[in-house]
C-alpha cells in the first residue's frame, strides 16, 4: 500500500474542560485588559470630558499634563519616594532574609510574620498608625516621612523574594569562596549577591510600583508641598474630570511598559522572577 494510501491519523478533540478553562482564562485577560483599551483612547480624544468612545482626535491632553506644574512636582515626588522606600528596603531586606535563612534564633519566625504584617493589615488603621508615629518625630508632611512610612509597605515584598532566592542557594558556594581566601564581605559581595540578584529585582519591582501607587497611607501623611501623583490626580478629579486623568495613566503606562522591556533586555523576565 502506499504512502499517500495510508489513512490520516484522527483528530483529537480538545476536552470540553480544557475549552472551559481556556475561554475562562480569556475572559479573565480581557476583564483585566479592558481598563487599559479603554483610558488609551480617551487619552487621545478631543472631547472635553470622559466619554467613551472617544470622539476626535488630540494631543491636548498632554501637553495639559505640561502646563500643570502640580502633576510634574508630583511625580518627581512619587518617584523620589519609590526609589528611596525601595533602596532601604533592599538593604534592610537582604540583611534581615540573611537572619532569617542563616540563623537560627527564637522567636524567628514569629518576628518573620511580623515583618510580613503590612501585607494584610488594614491600610486604614496602618495609615492611622503611622501618622500617629511621624507626628511627635517631626516627620508629618515631609519627603522622608513618606519615603520611611513607605519602606514599612515595600519592606516585605524584598523580604519575602530574598528569603526565597536565598533559601534556595546552597552555603557551599559561600564556604568554598572562604577556603579560596575571600573573607564574609567579598564571599557575600561577588557569590551571595550576584545569585540573589533575581529575587531582589522581582521584589524591587513590586516595591517601585507598590509604593509610587501607594494612596491611603500617603493621604494621612502628605501635605502643602509634599503631594503624591495619585493624590494630586484625585484631588484634580474633584473638580475637573477630563481627560488629563487619562493622558497621565497613558504615559505612566508606557514607562511602566518601557522598564519591562529594559528588565527583560538586560536579566530577562524569566530570571527576573526567578524563574
Amino acid at each position: 500500500m502506499a504512502a499517500h494510501d495510508l489513512p490520516a491519523p484522527p483528530v483529537q478533540a480538545v476536552p470540553r474542560g480544557e475549552r472551559l478553562l481556556a475561554a475562562y482564562v480569556g475572559l479573565v485577560i480581557l476583564f483585566l485588559a479592558l481598563p487599559v483599551l479603554i483610558v488609551v483612547p480617551l487619552a487621545f480624544s478631543s472631547d472635553v470630558s470622559l466619554t467613551f468612545p472617544p470622539r476626535g482626535f488630540s494631543l491636548h491632553w498632554f501637553a495639559n499634563i505640561w502646563a500643570r506644574p502640580e502633576f510634574l512636582s508630583a511625580f518627581a515626588l512619587s518617584a523620589g519616594v519609590a526609589l528611596v522606600a525601595t533602596a532601604i528596603s533592599m538593604v534592610a531586606g537582604v540583611l534581615a532574609a540573611i537572619a532569617f535563612v542563616r540563623h537560627t534564633f527564637p522567636g524567628r519566625d514569629a518576628l518573620l510574620m511580623l515583618f510580613m504584617t503590612p501585607l494584610v493589615f488594614p491600610a486604614i488603621v496602618l495609615a492611622a498608625a503611622l501618622a500617629l508615629v511621624m507626628t511627635p518625630l517631626g516627620l508629618l508632611r515631609s519627603f522622608w516621612g513618606l519615603a520611611l512610612a513607605h519602606v514599612v509597605l515595600t519592606l516585605p515584598y524584598i523580604l519575602r523574594t530574598a528569603v526565597a532566592t536565598l533559601s534556595e542557594i546552597d552555603r557551599s558556594y559561600q564556604e568554598a569562596a572562604h577556603t579560596l581566601g575571600a573573607d564574609r564581605w567579598q564571599a557575600f559581595r561577588h557569590v551571595t549577591l550576584p545569585m540573589l540578584r533575581p529575587g531582589l529585582l522581582a521584589g524591587a519591582t513590586f516595591a517601585l510600583i507598590i509604593s509610587f501607587d501607594e494612596f491611603t497611607v500617603s493621604m494621612f501623611l502628605v501635605g502643602p508641598g509634599v503631594m503624591t501623583l495619585p493624590l494630586e490626580m484625585y484631588n484634580y478629579s474633584e473638580f475637573t474630570l477630563d481627560p488629563t486623568l487619562a493622558a497621565i495613566s497613558t504615559v505612566l503606562l508606557a514607562l511602566t511598559s518601557l522598564a519591562i522591556l529594559i528588565i527583560e533586555r538586560l536579566v530577562g523576565l524569566g530570571k527576573q522572577f526567578g524563574g
